[in-house]
């Protein structure tokens, strides 16, 4: 029996900003998601603001300025490094249509002065790597080769929990040593 998510995408993902200008301009401006809605909301003795920006087929990225609404003071909106984590764990990817948009993409990204942080050829998708405003990492990814992403269930459940770490191949590594990774910086 084929199981279905009871789910048709993604609605919108939302995440904090210190900067709503430099957000704004790196999603907007950089990027080219243009910012396709925007709430202002008083909440307590505060106020936040929620704006989203278009992912495409009906999803959006929506960010949260907030201002005395329950926050921490000197909060952090770096999802990863703000908990400990290696800045690529908690992150977005962005799905590209074709190699000939991402190479596009590459370039636009070059021209608008947004450094690529590295990329690496996962065999089924190619991505490329970068920190917004917020050091939030976003990643736009195309498939090469649909095929080997999909597995069965059990082989998927087997690799999860039943694979014990001395038995990940040497091959397996994502770091400088694997030339399918580039990192740039």
């Amino acid at each position: 029996m084929t199981l279905t998510a009871p789910v048709e995408g993604i609605h919108h993902i939302a995440f904090g900003t210190k900067c709503t200008r430099a957000t704004y301009e790196f999603y907007n401006d950089k990027l080219g998601m243009p910012l396709i809605h925007t709430e202002n909301h008083k909440l307590k003795d505060g106020y936040f603001r929620h704006f989203f920006f278009d992912m495409g087929m009906g999803q959006a990225l929506g960010f949260f300025e907030i201002h005395d609404v329950g926050e921490q003071p000197n909060y952090r909106t770096d999802p990863s490094t703000g908990l400990g984590l290696p800045i690529w764990v908690n992150h977005v990817s962005f799905r590209v249509p074709d190699m000939a948009s991402y190479e596009a993409f590459r370039e636009r990204l070059r021209e608008r002065g947004v450094m690529v942080l590295g990329e690496t050829d996962h065999d089924f998708c190619q991505s490329m790597y970068l920190l917004d405003p917020n050091m939030l990492m976003i990643e736009f990814s195309v498939d090469t080769d649909t095929e080997k992403f999909g597995m069965s269930h059990d082989e998927a459940y087997k690799l999860l929990f039943d694979t014990p770490p001395e038995q990940i191949p040497e091959s397996a590594y994502k770091g400088r040593k694997n030339p399918k990774v580039k990192i740039y910086v």
